[in-house]
């Protein structure tokens, strides 16, 4: 179980995707947790994880009065990738709660994702 929180920056980025105002604020942030909770199931290695490590770091130094208010949701895994993640993170003895450590990453796909698909 993790609490999903994007950076406000991020959250703020959502208006610019083509449609955003044919649906709701939450309801975009949902479709595109479900998406990186996806890419989050995918990931098995260190290789996997490394495209997403620099923003993981972002938001993981983040303070929370720099996050958006978030919803808790269940998140699935692989034991590889959630070392590899802690390995990356700075934490290679696991002593973060894995939620902090995985929430991270999952806030890191999900900005990619809206990155990706954000009209500049």
């Amino acid at each position: 179980m993790v609490l999903f929180r994007l950076p406000l920056a991020t959250e703020k980025h959502l208006e610019q995707i083509p449609g955003a105002g044919e649906v709701t604020l939450a309801y975009m942030l949902r479709a595109f947790a479900k998406e990186a909770r996806a890419e989050l199931r995918r990931l098995s290695a260190e290789e996997e994880i490394m495209p997403h490590i620099d923003e993981a770091r972002r938001i993981f130094a983040m303070a929370a009065t720099e996050m958006a208010v978030g919803e808790p949701m269940t998140v699935y895994a692989q034991i590889s990738a959630i070392r590899a993640m802690h390995a990356a993170l700075g934490d290679p003895w696991q002593i973060e709660p894995r939620a902090t450590i995985v929430g991270a990453f999952l806030a890191a796909i999900a900005s990619g994702l809206i990155e990706a698909r954000r009209v500049r």
